[in-house]
């Protein structure tokens, strides 16, 4: 008995020191040496579609926490930035490029100027106001646009250095930028947004960039017509 006792202990133990070791070893935030090995790889960091079965498996993980400020951030951030701009997105999510940590970059549509800013472990804390449909793509869905139901207006956590210290932030966001977040923050989780889409066929882009073209047409003459 006492033996069965000892024995059930020790493995007790190593399993609390596997644990412990998992934690301090991918849990902290710290990219691993293969994280690390795979950003330093090639001068560009290409956009992962979920045409492929490969790229596919690495956008469905769950990302695990992102430490600001440590090691190899700094040159993912920047790569992250080259694929956005080369793909002309207004968001992007560090999955999309690969690596499976809680960073995204959000476009902030709602700013002056409209910067692109970096975001350490969003969270949506809150949301509230009427689920409204519109149209969302993807960088990562290369098959067309499809339209998705969200609200339009979410709180948010983040983490930012603030003097070597990091600090917890806290922020509303309204209107469109609200939804490029709840997108990019879905990426994370392994969502992508033909999941929630509405039912029906996705519109192949062409289509949809034609669309938008005759849209702001009309807007145009429209706005052209109320000034004369």
């Amino acid at each position: 008995m006492i033996k069965r006792m000892v024995i059930v202990s020790l493995v007790l133990f190593l399993a609390s020191c596997a644990s412990t070791q998992k934690k301090t070893d991918h849990d902290d935030g710290t990219l691993t040496k293969a994280e690390m090995e795979f950003i330093n790889s090639a001068e560009k960091m290409r956009v992962f579609k979920n045409n492929s079965a490969d790229d596919n498996s690495v956008l469905r993980v769950v990302s695990k926490k992102a430490l600001i400020n440590s090691s190899g951030y700094d040159i993912l951030e920047k790569k992250m930035m080259e694929s956005l701009i080369e793909e002309k997105g207004v968001g992007i999510a560090a999955p999309q490029v690969g690596v499976n940590r809680r960073l995204i970059i959000v476009q902030r549509l709602d700013k002056e100027n409209k910067p692109f800013e970096y975001y350490y472990n969003p969270v949506i804390t809150e949301r509230s106001g009427e689920m409204i449909e519109g149209w969302e793509g993807c960088l990562s869905v290369p098959s067309g646009f499809g339209k998705v139901k969200r609200v339009q207006d979410i709180k948010i956590e983040y983490d930012k250095l603030n003097d070597g210290k990091i600090e917890t932030v806290k922020e509303q966001i309204t209107g469109f930028t609200a939804v490029i977040f709840q997108h990019e923050i879905d990426h994370l989780d392994g969502i992508l947004f033909i999941d929630k889409k509405c039912d029906g066929d996705l519109m192949p882009k062409e289509e949809y960039y034609e669309m938008r073209k005759k849209q702001k047409e009309a807007e145009a003459a429209a706005n052209a017509a109320k000034s004369e």
